[in-house]
């Protein structure tokens, strides 16, 4: 397992080594640190990898290497990310499953009991995203866009009509607390995760709103929540 939140790292290994048929072999914090423990002598059958470390490696781009290194390996990638463009990077890139951050513990294993029985799972979250992505898209997304066909279509009717990227519940979690002013430690604790998840999800919403500060991340945030 490659997860740089040291808290969330500990705890998945903990709840992975206490079920009956699992065991968590590797807990790395980066990809250097995966690669330098690894030992010929183990057997990996499943690695569950976080797409965006803190040094800011995207891991995706890395697929290939970890997959020409242990070729029978499964990989189910863990984010919090769902836009369709990273899915389908990751896909192509080697990835047999994707999970997303927030979606419980108990799923989590389903995910794991999938892609180790040679399924694919994609989080029902992300799987929203790409079927209106794969039916109607012609080229790639931009990221922080939201997912649109380019023709302009009437709202349904009573429905207020959205716009703007699409957030996780977690994402609109974290946005609503920045709205509200509150430190990263606040809305860590508000809902219970780590400061550097927190951090990891502030990162995707500048990304998602194509903004390079809080400033500018409350504004866009004003217009969309």
């Amino acid at each position: 397992m490659i997860e740089d939140d040291q808290r969330l790292l500990k705890r998945m290994a903990v709840f992975l080594n206490n079920q009956p048929e699992l065991k968590c072999v590797i807990a790395a914090r980066s990809l250097g640190d995966f690669f330098e423990r690894l030992d010929e002598g183990v057997r990996l059958d499943l690695l569950l990898l976080d797409i965006e470390l803190s040094n800011e490696i995207n891991t995706i781009n890395h697929l290939q290497k970890i997959k020409n290194l242990l070729p029978s390996i499964k990989v189910l990638v863990i984010t919090g990310h769902n836009h369709p463009d990273y899915v389908l990077k990751a896909v192509q890139q080697g990835a047999d499953s994707f999970f997303l951050k927030g979606s419980g513990l108990p799923r989590l294993l389903e995910a794991i009991d999938s892609t180790l029985s040679g399924g694919a799972y994609f989080d029902p979250a992300a799987a929203a995203h790409m079927i209106p992505y794969l039916r109607g898209r012609k080229e790639p997304v931009a990221k922080g866009i939201s997912i649109s066909d380019g023709r302009k279509t009437a709202p349904s009717e009573g429905a207020p009509a959205q716009t703007g990227p699409q957030l996780s519940q977690r994402e609109k979690q974290v946005a609503r607390g920045l709205m509200q002013g509150q430190s990263y430690k606040e809305i860590a604790e508000n809902i219970n995760l780590s400061i550097n998840t927190i951090r990891h999800y502030v990162k995707v919403l500048y990304k998602k709103f194509g903004v390079a500060n809080k400033i500018q991340l409350s504004n866009k945030l004003k217009n969309h929540m």
